[in-house]
């Protein structure tokens, strides 16, 4: 063969092994670009786990009635779980005057401010246990 074919093949080869290297060079480069997400992505996901269980365990230990190291209720519980319906509220004031109605209510209205989830609310000759805005019990008397 002669020497100007050689080195054209020999050019030739060169620019496909320079080609092929390009394109290996870009997939690695797309492929650590998606192993990079996709561990950033892991990590989100462990922190997301880690605060999901951290939430179950105090919101467990809220309604747990043996354990009184969570006495607030947490931000994540709904408020329907420690709010009194509307139902029981015509309930607990039915029967009683206009003004004991307005007091009994205001207590109430302060104790779901306050998150509190055991009270008592009374008027004159009269007291009501709640807890978790249901009517545990209650009394009549001095």
């Amino acid at each position: 063969m002669e020497p100007d074919i050689i080195h054209i093949l020999e050019m030739i080869a060169a620019v496909i092994a320079t080609i092929i290297a390009v394109w290996q060079n870009r997939q690695k480069s797309q492929v650590m670009t998606e192993n990079e997400a996709l561990v950033e992505d892991l990590n989100d996901a462990a922190v997301d786990y880690v605060n999901v269980v951290a939430d179950r365990a105090q919101v467990v230990s809220f309604f747990d009635p043996q354990n009184d190291r969570v006495t607030e209720p947490p931000a994540n519980i709904p408020g329907r779980s420690w709010k009194m319906s509307d139902g029981t509220k015509q309930w607990v004031i039915c029967g009683h005057t206009p003004d004991e109605q307005s007091s009994l209510l205001n207590q109430i209205t302060d104790a779901e401010k306050e998150r509190k989830v055991q009270y008592i609310i009374s008027v004159p000759g009269c007291y009501y246990e709640i807890e978790y805005g249901l009517l545990k019990g209650g009394g009549k008397g001095g």
